[in-house]
Formats: C-alpha cells, sequence, structure tokens
C-alpha cells in the first residue's frame, strides 16, 4: 500500500495531508481514464514540490516510485475485475 510507504518518508504535516488526499483519490478512481487522470495530478504535485525544493531528493523520487507503482496497481486491479 502507498500509505506504509509514504509513512516512511517522514514528510512535513501539511504535504503529507496533500498527499494523503492524493492517495485517496486514487484509490477511489473507478475508471482506467480516472486513474491515469489522478496519476498525472500526482506527478504535477510531486512536480511541484521538486521546483520549490520542498523536500529531499531521495523523497521526491521515492514519491515518484511510489505512486507510478500505485498507479499501476490501481489500473490492473481495474482490469480484473
Amino acid at each position: 500500500m502507498p500509505q506504509e510507504r509514504i509513512a516512511t518518508l517522514r514528510l512535513p504535516k501539511p504535504i503529507q495531508g496533500q498527499i494523503d488526499d492524493l492517495v485517496r483519490a486514487l484509490n477511489a478512481a473507478s475508471t482506467k481514464e480516472a486513474v491515469q487522470r489522478e496519476g498525472a495530478m500526482e506527478i504535477s504535485f510531486i512536480l511541484g514540490l521538486e521546483t520549490a525544493k520542498r523536500l529531499r531528493p531521495r523523497d521526491i523520487e521515492a514519491l515518484y516510485m511510489i505512486f507510478d507503482d500505485a498507479v499501476q496497481e490501481r489500473l490492473l486491479r481495474l482490469t480484473d475485475q
């Protein structure tokens, strides 16, 4: 689960809250298009954090990987239904 991996990063509370919202939205997405849209929003959010240098580079990289994995997993679950 992405939440467990994200928790290991020890993100600032305001950023953690926004990321929790993104995870909830991804989990609620019920179509392939919705999952892809959520994935794009997550990438944009992380890019904004990276550009603003709000997190350490290794945390940024970890977030990219966590969300990419979560999107792929969600897409797989949708196709299995």
